[in-house]
C-alpha cells in the first residue's frame, strides 16, 4: 500500500512528462493534481491560412507573447469553438519535430515528449480527404506541474472551409 501511494505522489509532482494521457482527448483537460489556474490564457496559436479545401497543410505555431515558458501541451484540430466543448480531432499532424509526437487520441492530436521548458512549438496539419466544415485549431499548455498551472481554450482563428 505504501508504495502504491508513493508511486501516486510521484506522478502528481510530474505530471506527464512524456505527453498528455488518452483520458485529456476529448475535453483536453490535464490530470494534474493540485492546480492552480488563474488569469488570462497567455498562450496563443498562429495559423498559416484562415481557409482550407480537403488535402491542404497548414502551418502553425504556439506560443505565448509575454515569453512565458511552458512545459507541456495538447494541440488539436476539430469544430470546438468554445473551452467547454469536447473535441473530436480531424486531419493529421504531420512533419513532427523531434519533441512532438502523435497524440494517444489520434492523427489529429500532438502532445509533447518531454517536459522540459518550451517557448514555442511549430507544427504542419493536413486537412482530412473530405471537408470537416469550419475548424479551429485548440491547445491546452501546461505552464508547470506541481502545483499545476494550466491552462484551457487557446483557440486560433476559425478556418473556414472552402
Amino acid at each position: 500500500m505504501k508504495f502504491l501511494l508513493l508511486v501516486g505522489f510521484c506522478c502528481m509532482a510530474t505530471g506527464f512528462p512524456n505527453g498528455a494521457p488518452d483520458i485529456a482527448c476529448k475535453e483536453m483537460v490535464p490530470g494534474h493534481l493540485p492546480t492552480v489556474t488563474s488569469g488570462d490564457n497567455p498562450f496563443k496559436l498562429n495559423i498559416s491560412v484562415t481557409s482550407y479545401k480537403p488535402g491542404d497543410v497548414i502551418t502553425g505555431e504556439l506560443y505565448s507573447a509575454e515569453n512565458i515558458k511552458f512545459r507541456g501541451f495538447l494541440i488539436e484540430v476539430g469544430t470546438a469553438q468554445d473551452v467547454s466543448e469536447k473535441e473530436e480531432g480531424v486531419g493529421e499532424f504531420i512533419n513532427l519535430d523531434t519533441g512532438i509526437q502523435k497524440h494517444v487520441c489520434g492523427k489529429a492530436g500532438i502532445t509533447h515528449i518531454n517536459n522540459q521548458d518550451k517557448l514555442s512549438v511549430k507544427f504542419s496539419w493536413k486537412a482530412p480527404d473530405t471537408s470537416a466544415g469550419d475548424l479551429s485549431i485548440r491547445a491546452t499548455v501546461v505552464e508547470k506541474f506541481f502545483p499545476s498551472r494550466y491552462f484551457l481554450g487557446a483557440f486560433s482563428q476559425r478556418i473556414a472551409a472552402k
